[in-house]
């Protein structure tokens, strides 16, 4: 029994033992840490807990943009991949002891323990995972990522079918949608009801004789990627529960070593994960084609543009982020280099949205463009608009949100690297301020700040590396043009 107790004990210190973690891996860790445990106090919606952990966060991402990415030194270098563990293994914990949605069908509460032993699997698993070269070998290594990344599906898949229909109008849009669509029809120019039979949603605009006006207020690329899980298997969450799949297998395998799979494993058992899939939020389509976007980048920068036009074609909000993709153009490059980019680009957005687009011009002009003006004030937004509001009792500008977004461009500019890397930590950056001083600000939009931290984590290079680049993130630059 005794060399069995300390075979165990060497292991779980061989885990915790990491010397290749950088200051800015260490801070981006936080970062995705405490970011979701700011969305796990009231299911992200305003609570002083959550504006706690939300500036938490940002601090730790502000100092992630500004710092390179220099080895730790020291008590810190031996703490840092402990505590980034130790978080890891609390959001474990809270998934497996917390209720994993709020619209579940009493009869699957006799499954419920199901559901937990599956967290407790797939998190044995992630720590097996992380264990270092000389205790796993790559291709075990591999393995049990894939295995890890299966589980967790079973638990989504378990989790929409205890939840057939949430009360969410999200789910409405994308579910009346999908089947318009297969049908021949419009999305757009669809009028479900108002199922919350109130206003507290909604501003008059929105709402005629106890229906909407509004069709679906996404962009085509949501609506076709959603569709795909309804024609599969009769739920458009199917498609978000792969996106999600996919975009831990894309931040895993970004890199080798374990820096990468611990950034995976963050993203995966950030504690509202599951009630993110429950409620059929559309982040994790954009939060895949971000995860692409860098993936290709570093691996496929042949395919950099064509996943770019996904990407922007996915949300409305990402195209005031346009301005970031300079960072993925070396400097000096050709005019050759900048028109495959930008056209390359434009020709896929253009592509995916033109068919629903002039379907109904303006149609879709109402739903995905002016509806979005008519949304109304929310105090339980996770915000600092909505502290204010609750703080002073007036309702601030909306425009507020877009000035604090042009703010963050500014150290963008300063600090942030022209590489893939830089670029994905500026979309966190950018975003996360943008959602914290905005009007509507909820667990789906900061899990997509969640993914970019965490793919920003995956990216970077270890401290070893680091060490011999001090100044700059240490990739090579991107060619998109051979």
């Amino acid at each position: 029994m005794l060399k069995i107790h300390r075979s165990v004990s060497d292991y779980i210190l061989s885990i915790l033992h990491n010397p290749d973690v950088t200051r800015v891996g260490f801070s981006l860790g936080l970062a995705g840490l405490t970011l979701g445990q700011a969305l796990q106090s009231g299911n992200g919606g305003f609570t002083l807990p959550g504006i706690f952990w939300l500036t938490a966060s940002l601090i730790c991402l502000e100092y992630a943009l500004f710092t390179p990415p220099k080895p730790l030194q020291g008590f810190f270098m031996k703490i840092s991949f402990p505590v980034l563990v130790l978080g890891l293994l609390w959001q474990i914990y809270q998934l497996a002891t917390a209720s994993p949605g709020t619209s579940h069908l009493p009869a699957s509460l006799s499954t419920l323990w199901l559901f937990k032993l599956g967290v407790i699997s797939a998190g044995g698993l992630a720590l097996i995972i992380l264990a270092p070269k000389n205790r796993i070998s790559s291709v075990s290594q591999n393995l049990l990522v894939c295995s890890t990344l299966l589980v967790f599906w079973l638990l989504g898949v378990w989790v929409i079918k205890s939840s057939p229909k949430p009360m969410i109008d999200v789910f409405v849009f994308q579910q009346t949608s999908g089947d318009a669509l297969l049908h021949g029809r419009n999305p757009y120019t669809l009028t479900p009801p108002n199922i919350y039979g109130h206003m507290q949603y909604y501003s008059p605009e929105l709402v005629k004789d106890g229906y909407l006006t509004i069709g679906n207020p996404y962009p085509p690329l949501s609506i076709y990627f959603s569709t795909l899980g309804y024609l599969v298997g009769g739920d458009i969450r199917y498609s978000y529960l792969i996106a999600i799949v996919l975009s831990g297998a894309l931040i895993a395998f970004l890199h080798p070593g374990r820096e990468s799979k611990l950034a995976a494993f963050i993203f995966l058992f950030t504690p509202r994960v599951f009630y993110l899939v429950e409620q059929s939020w559309t982040e994790p389509i954009v939060v895949l084609f971000l995860t692409a976007t860098v993936y290709c980048a570093i691996h496929y920068p042949r395919w950099l543009p064509f996943i770019l036009g996904l990407l922007f074609a996915s949300k409305q909000y990402l195209l005031f982020l346009i301005p970031l993709t300079l960072l993925l153009i070396p400097p000096r490059s050709s005019w050759r280099n900048w028109a495959h980019m930008y056209s390359g680009m434009a020709g896929v957005a253009v592509a995916v949205t033109a068919p629903l687009a002039l379907w109904n011009i303006s149609a879709f002009m109402w739903n995905v463009g002016e509806v979005q003006w008519y949304q109304i004030f929310r105090m339980d937004a996770l915000s600092y608009l909505a502290l204010y509001a609750r703080i002073f009792n007036q309702i601030p500008s909306q425009l507020i949100g877009f000035v604090a977004l042009a703010i963050a461009f500014l150290p963008v500019w300063r600090f942030a690297p022209r590489t893939p890397t830089g670029f994905v930590i500026s979309i966190a950056w950018c975003l996360g301020i943008f959602f914290a001083f905005n009007k509507q600000a909820f667990c789906n939009y900061y899990f997509l700040v969640i993914g970019a931290i965490c793919c920003t984590l995956a990216s970077l290079p270890t401290s070893h590396q680091a060490s011999q680049e001090e100044n700059s993130f240490s990739e090579e630059p991107i060619k998109i043009l051979p």
